[in-house]
């Protein structure tokens, strides 16, 4: 896992030797900011009219995999930001053709998958990453996003360049960048408690979004989707069938995110998601599983499960136990976002990946599960909406009586096949802490924001699917890039740890695709098709149990360990006065001290979207 930089001049007649010391003063400004995420190597190279950069995590290859990498007469240049997968596979190919390498490196291969079939590069790749390429003989620059999201890359284009980074504090390194905030991302963080791409919380800074890639020819950026998984829902499709069919993916992707020349571990939380990591891990990977499991205060300790899994499979069992008071490091995490970032077990989340990272380089982690088979509570209500809660009541009480009288498969068949946007629509409602009226009030600016962006950037056509299709290829759209594998990157490299998520392989996903709704979710049931599978692999107990959400005790933050940390940075010289008005702020601190208990949970959750907006500003704005 790495950190990278790149700027690309669109002309060279702009480049005098002026121009270009100060631009390589920029670029080692740029590369300093991202050190957390390469420790080991630091290098930087100045090739025509680009700069490429990269800070190195070493993982694969540890003694020449240094980058950029280049091909044999120095015509184009690689640096990348993850891990490919099938590069081994990859490279199998690449010698039968001709080509011959001078290193063990993942990179070197993408340099040759380029020489051999150019653009479509990315097509080719299973991997979590983010790639530029430099085409000094044909002047082409390009930068590209994995399929999901799991690495992040941003871009801004200036007036006489495009500059790119693995994060927004390397962007606003360079003096051309501006810092304008843009409306649009501030309602959607108080709706979505994040910034979804392709924005940034900066005007003229984007993000690249997943499974895409740009394009500079003669100076004209042009993004394109390479990948775009569709919902080919196979009605037909037997239990037996999907079974079989996930074991056989599952397996694979597994195995190929254990390729590593440093110490691995896996992260086990007892869910169902990463004991299956650790089921799989265990019965087809040589050597012994390190897993690792964390308690975090009273409220998330799931260490009795995570030792039922561990016994089973006999790992080399760590527990970790996170007790760093919250009000010493909350600053410190929260200062690492260079965007405002709300949802609250980002805080765990990095205390865990600081305890990992002492023991291991590398941890497997059970992401994406929840999104491809259906995890959610709310799933179930997204099963039967029509648009309604009366109606939807009215669906489940009649799911239940057809389960009783041995006809559930007939009515699941009623599902609202033509829902699919209706469904959306109630889903980015009861997502968002803020609701469109109350942003609106918030920000003094149209509500319209929310829903306009999301009638922008939609991805897929949703109008003639099912409402629970719906629901989680939305969340697989958004929350899952934007909200979860942020967070988990951001956490991850803070720490200089990389995590890998065999359930994000896109193979898998485009199975999960075809798997129908009701065996997802079947009689109330989450995860149905997928505790199915595991049958045979996991104890009843991980199975069954209830899901349990990876949060944090927001309310008791706000009114005890951080109550007057809150109150100092928004009552004295609060600079979110420029944004939000006095009168809100007030009201809700109101809501949240004078109250002994808020009635609605998603007060105090306020107050903390308050206070982070308050911290980010007062450290990047």
């Amino acid at each position: 896992m790495c950190g990278l930089i790149g700027i690309y001049f669109k002309s060279a007649s702009v480049l005098t030797p002026a121009l270009v010391h100060a631009t390589q003063a920029t670029a080692q400004a740029m590369l300093t900011t991202l050190e957390k995420r390469g420790p080991d190597e630091m290098h930087l190279r100045h090739l025509g009219q680009a700069f490429l950069g990269h800070t190195r995590l070493s993982i694969i290859d540890l003694s020449t995999g240094s980058q950029p990498i280049m091909n044999e007469d120095g015509t184009v240049a690689v640096v990348l930001n993850g891990e490919i997968y099938n590069f081994l596979d990859l490279r199998a190919d690449l010698e039968q053709k001709g080509h011959r390498f001078r290193s063990h490196s993942d990179t070197e291969v993408i340099v040759h998958l380029y020489e051999e079939v150019g653009e479509q590069v990315f097509s080719h790749l299973n991997g979590m990453f983010a790639i530029l390429i430099y085409d000094i003989r044909k002047n082409i620059f390009l930068a590209a996003r994995d399929r999901t999201g799991e690495k992040p890359l941003l871009y801004c284009e200036t007036k006489n360049k495009m500059i790119f980074a693995s994060e927004l504090k390397a962007i606003l390194e360079d003096p051309d960048v501006e810092k304008v905030i843009q409306n649009e991302s501030l309602a959607l963080y108080f709706n979505m408690l994040c910034v979804p791409a392709p924005l940034t919380i900066f005007k003229g800074v984007s993000k690249l979004p997943p499974a895409s890639y740009m394009k500079v020819e003669e100076g004209f950026p042009r993004i394109m989707r390479y990948w775009e998984p569709r919902l080919a829902v196979n009605w037909r499709m037997c239990e037996h069938d999907i079974t079989a069919e996930f074991n056989q993916l599952f397996t694979d992707a597994v195995r190929r995110r254990t390729i590593s020349d440093v110490p691995i571990g896996v992260f086990l939380s007892g869910g169902i998601d990463s004991s299956a990591v650790v089921a799989f891990m265990a019965q087809n990977c040589p050597g012994e599983v390190q897993s690792f499991c964390v308690g975090f205060g009273d409220e998330i300790d799931e260490r009795p499960y995570a030792h039922m899994v561990a016994e089973r499979y006999r790992t080399k069992h760590t527990e970790l136990f996170v007790d760093e008071k919250i009000e010493d490091v909350i600053l410190d995490i929260l200062g690492y976002y260079d965007e405002p970032f709300g949802d609250s077990s980002a805080i765990p989340t990095h205390l865990i990946a600081r305890e990992a990272r002492r023991h291991v380089k590398v941890i497997l982690t059970g992401d994406g599960g929840d999104e491809l088979f259906a995890g959610y509570g709310s799933y179930i209500d997204q099963k039967y909406l029509l648009g309604n809660r009366y109606v939807s009541r009215i669906f489940r009480e009649g799911g239940r009586l057809a389960s009783s009288a041995g006809l559930l498969h007939l009515f699941e068949r009623l599902y609202p096949r033509t829902s699919g946007q209706l469904a959306v629509n109630h889903w980015r409602l009861v997502r968002g802490f803020y609701s469109y009226d109350e942003v609106e009030d918030l920000l003094s600016i149209p509500q319209r924001y929310v829903p306009e962006f999301f009638d922008r950037h939609q991805l897929l056509n949703l109008g003639e699917t099912d409402a629970l299709s719906s629901a989680y290829t939305h969340d697989m759209n958004y929350y899952l890039p934007d909200d979860l594998l942020k967070k988990v990157d951001m956490a991850s490299m803070s720490a200089s740890l990389e995590c890998r998520a065999p359930f994000l392989d896109h193979r898998l996903i485009e199975f999960a695709f075809t798997i129908p709704p009701q065996r997802k979710v079947r009689n109330d049931q989450l995860k149905y098709v997928l505790k199915s599978a595991l049958k045979d692999y996991l104890p009843q107990e991980i199975l069954h149990r209830p899901k349990t959400g990876f949060g944090a005790p927001v309310e008791a933050w706000m009114r005890k360990q951080l109550r007057t940390m809150v109150q100092d940075h928004l009552l004295t010289g609060c600079k979110l006065e420029a944004l939000i008005s006095r009168r809100h702020i007030d009201k809700i601190m109101r809501d949240v001290y004078t109250v002994p208990k808020c009635a609605d949970y998603r007060v105090p959750y306020k107050l903390w979207l308050l206070f982070v907006l308050e911290v980010w500003m007062r450290k990047y704005y």
